[in-house]
């Protein structure tokens, strides 16, 4: 979980930092951790967890419909 997240915020950071552009390779990767966190909330248990993964998909899913072909 703790290397999912810092994937999706490092994609999500560099998003912020180049004015709004990842280049392919990040664009790949951050798709695939949505899919990841797709797999992966169903699975959590604790309340706190649920929220924070669900609002940082969602902050993901934000950042790839911007890039071209979107999410």
């Amino acid at each position: 979980m703790v290397l999912l997240d810092a994937g999706t915020a490092g994609c999500v950071l560099t998003w912020l930092n180049n004015g709004g552009t990842l280049d392919p390779e990040r664009t790949r990767i951050l798709r695939s951790r949505i899919e990841d966190l797709n797999r992966v909330i169903p699975e959590i248990t604790e309340s706190a967890g649920i929220q924070y993964f669900q609002r940082l998909r969602q902050l993901a899913l934000l950042v790839s419909a911007t890039l071209s072909g979107t999410a």
